[in-house]
């Protein structure tokens, strides 16, 4: 029988401390695991992991659990942390955080300031750092720091996109933020198409992108135009409208002053300054080549007998002073009752006579015409083509075929 060697005393010792670096390698990994997300775990592992201290001291600070000792006990948990792992923002910023609630200022700004300087990727910080901000009259701080916590996170939009949103209604912070419209950061196309969406005042975007000589250029900016022209026709902001419309680079500024039907006039980057075919339940619009002339268009309504409401809009900008005007149109399948009409009214008047109202029965073909004054403290005018028919089966076809205007002889 053969027998096994006996292993040696150095054998044996030298296991044992292959072992012992096995399992402090695996333990060591397994706290750089759990220490950020699941720091409670990463600590019951090894109770002096700097990272986790914090982590731990973060979500109870958040939670409103405080240790027993208080801030001194926080306090501890930093130099210990800081101690181990000097290199270590997330400690100077759980410090700033328990200081703030002593409302110990001038500490807890020393201690972000460490916290940004060290490590800027901390949108936390950041969001502090805003609020300082703010309460110091410090817009271009205050915009700094907006800037570092999108860059950081993009969730933190859901928080700051309404506030810097009604921020902007400010002339001054409209001001400050122009370099951000020319630098154009990762989040500025996403945080203007919010703007533009939510805000309660068009006007202030407006104003924005006239101080920025225009929104920035580029495919993913080019429909904000428009969707700042809807929200300000929307708010009846219409000589606003007028004048955003007329800085746009590329719009032909001529549409503003006329009737015609063309493919600038009928541009649907800039409606409703431009002719803006409405298609809502029970019509539907199309812009077709017309036999007028090249570059001439036709606006042609499909819509449900029985249909009664817009069928197209358009904004003007008339000087003070007499005008006349004149329109061609074609119809088919129509009743015997259906009627379209023709508004002109000063645009945002309440109450006022409409320049023109013109109502006139469908017919295969038919033309109205109309004389009109604007009046002064009248800067746009709202034009609104309409049709109300009687309910029977089937559609009938409206074109609005031609329309001209003139300064009246």
């Amino acid at each position: 029988m053969v027998s096994l060697p006996r292993p040696t005393g150095r054998l044996l010792a030298a296991v044992a401390g292959t072992l012992l670096v096995a399992y402090g390698a695996a333990t060591s990994a397994a706290v750089n695991v759990f220490h950020s997300d699941l720091p409670t775990l990463a600590l019951s592992i090894d109770d002096d992991d700097p990272v986790a201290l914090v982590r731990n001291a973060q979500i109870n600070h958040a939670a409103g659990i405080i240790p027993k000792g208080g801030d001194n006990a926080i306090l501890g948990i930093v130099r210990q942390s800081v101690s181990d792992l000097p290199i270590n923002a997330s400690a100077f910023r759980l410090y700033g955080l328990a200081s703030a609630a002593n409302a110990d200022l001038p500490g807890v700004r020393e201690q972000m300031a460490v916290s940004e300087r060290m490590e800027r990727r901390d949108a936390g910080a950041q969001l502090w750092l805003i609020q300082d901000a703010v309460e110091r009259n410090d817009v271009a701080g205050a915009l700094r720091h907006y800037d570092t916590a999108l860059r950081i996170e993009q969730s933190t939009s859901a928080v700051l996109y309404p506030v810097l949103t009604d921020a902007l209604e400010s002339e001054t912070i409209r001001e400050r933020f122009v370099p951000y419209i020319k630098s154009t950061p990762p989040w500025l196309e996403s945080f203007l198409r919010f703007a533009v969406s939510n805000t309660k005042d068009p006007v202030a975007i407006a104003e924005l992108a006239k101080l920025s000589g225009g929104f920035p250029e580029g495919s993913a900016y080019s429909s904000l135009d428009r969707e700042l022209l809807t929200q300000l026709v929307a708010k009846e902001n219409y000589r606003e409208a007028i004048d955003h419309f007329r800085r746009i680079n590329g719009a032909d500024k001529t549409v503003a002053n006329g009737l015609e039907l063309t493919g600038a006039s009928t541009a649907e980057a800039y409606s409703p300054v431009t002719w803006q075919p409405f298609s809502i339940d029970g019509i539907e619009p199309f812009v077709l080549a017309s036999a007028q002339g090249e570059g001439m268009v036709e606006i042609e309504a499909e819509m449900e007998a029985g249909y009664t409401g817009p069928v197209a809009r358009k904004l003007l900008a008339l000087e003070p002073g007499r005008y006349s005007m004149s329109a061609s149109f074609r119809a088919e399948d129509f009743g015997t009752q259906d009627q379209a009409s023709w508004r002109i009214v000063c645009a945002g008047s309440q109450g006022a006579d409409p320049l023109v109202n013109e109502v006139f029965d469908i017919a295969e073909e038919f033309e109205m015409d109309a004389a009109f004054t604007v009046p002064a403290g009248c800067p746009a005018q709202l034009v609104l083509v309409s049709a109300d028919t009687t309910i029977r089966t089937g559609y009938l076809k409206l074109v609005l075929a031609e329309a001209r205007l003139s300064p009246a002889n």
